[in-house]
């Protein structure tokens, strides 16, 4: 019995022992409560430039409430089965939005996808306010949406696509003048920096942090009906500079056409003139060999003369001619003048 009890009471210290202790991992932090009353918070404050701040504002907090505060992680004690541990997450958390269609001051109707990194800053609070990570992500739909909405309708659309006035670069020069926007005042950091800052402000009273990085957009898009008008403008834009090129090429068609028939026409000008001096030159030559050979023997230039001027006068071929017994010609053909009927011969 003795051996039993012996066992028994090692076992009962086993089990207090074990009940008395807990880990804080380094990923962790916690809060030990007595029947629900909050007397100890261990924190774990993420890495950063504020970490000190955060650390000795909420000291000087739990300080003023009567609750003890260890920092870092490590083996802790509590009393068994009256204190409990509860553990939180002390690394960042993504909270990922759900995209929200808000329209634009200018009436400019968008899909806004938003995304942040957060961190459980004060566990105490955390514990009261929310207590779960999917309550923390529940109210953090609710104040980053709601800030992004705000931001976002009392400005341009202009002032939430773009950062800086920097030139619009366009693949076509011609494009130039329908990418001409307005001057941008504030654009997107500054939205964005207004967002988690508003946010941050009300994370507070839930204990949340939002992590340096701020609220980040991550998707804007626009809506259907301004994706198709978008679309509409980009296809009209295209089809007027083919335009312009297609009127450009007709007009250089026009000139080079233009040029090349006053060139023709010089050409043929000047090849009329060369020919029409070519053939004055050679009736010129022609005449003067006429003039030499009918010089030589006027009888025979007569003679010649006379059958052309038959030779028109007939015509066609069922044309006749008549000849009077006392003409010219008739008497050369009869013989009447042996002489000139010899010389013409001869010739």
């Amino acid at each position: 019995m003795s051996r039993l009890i012996r066992i028994l009471i090692l076992v009962i210290l086993a089990v207090v022992l074990s009940s008395s202790m807990y880990i804080v991992d380094q990923t962790e932090q916690a809060v030990v409560t007595q029947f629900g009353k909050p007397v100890r918070v261990i924190i774990n404050p993420i890495e950063g430039k504020d970490r000190e701040e955060t650390l000795s504002g909420l000291k000087a907090k739990y300080a003023a409430e009567g609750i003890r505060i260890s920092e870092g992680a490590g083996l802790r004690f509590r009393i068994p089965f009256v204190q409990q541990a509860k553990k939180f997450e002390r690394r960042l958390v993504r909270w990922n939005g759900y995209p929200e269609q808000i329209p634009t001051k200018d009436k400019k109707y968008i899909w806004v996808d938003s995304t942040a990194r957060w961190y459980i800053k004060d566990p105490l609070q955390f514990l009261r306010s929310v207590g779960t990570v999917e309550q923390a992500h529940a109210r953090l739909d609710d104040i980053i949406d709601s800030s992004t909405r705000n931001s976002i309708t009392k400005r341009d659309l202009i002032e939430i696509v773009r950062t800086d006035n920097r030139p619009m670069r366009v693949a076509e020069e011609e494009l130039r003048e329908t990418t001409e926007v307005g001057q941008v005042t504030e654009g997107r950091p500054e939205i964005v920096a207004e967002i988690t800052e508003v946010s941050q402000m009300a994370c507070e009273e839930y204990g949340i942090g939002i992590h340096s990085s701020g609220v980040l957009i991550k998707g804007l898009t626009y809506v259907q009906e301004v994706k198709d008008k978008i679309e509409e403008r980009m296809v009209e834009e295209r089809q007027r500079i083919a335009k312009k090129y297609t009127s450009e090429g007709e007009g250089e068609f026009e000139r080079i056409m233009g040029e090349k028939e006053r060139e023709l026409k010089t050409i043929l000008s000047e090849a009329y003139k060369t020919a029409k001096e070519i053939e004055g030159q050679a009736d010129a030559k022609a005449t003067e060999i006429y003039a030499a050979a009918f010089g030589t023997d006027p009888d025979f230039y007569r003679f010649w003369k006379t059958l052309e001027l038959y030779e028109e006068s007939l015509g066609g071929e069922k044309t006749r001619l008549i000849l009077g017994t006392d003409n010219p010609l008739l008497e050369w053909i009869k013989g009447a003048d042996s002489k000139t009927e010899d010389s013409i011969l001869s010739k």
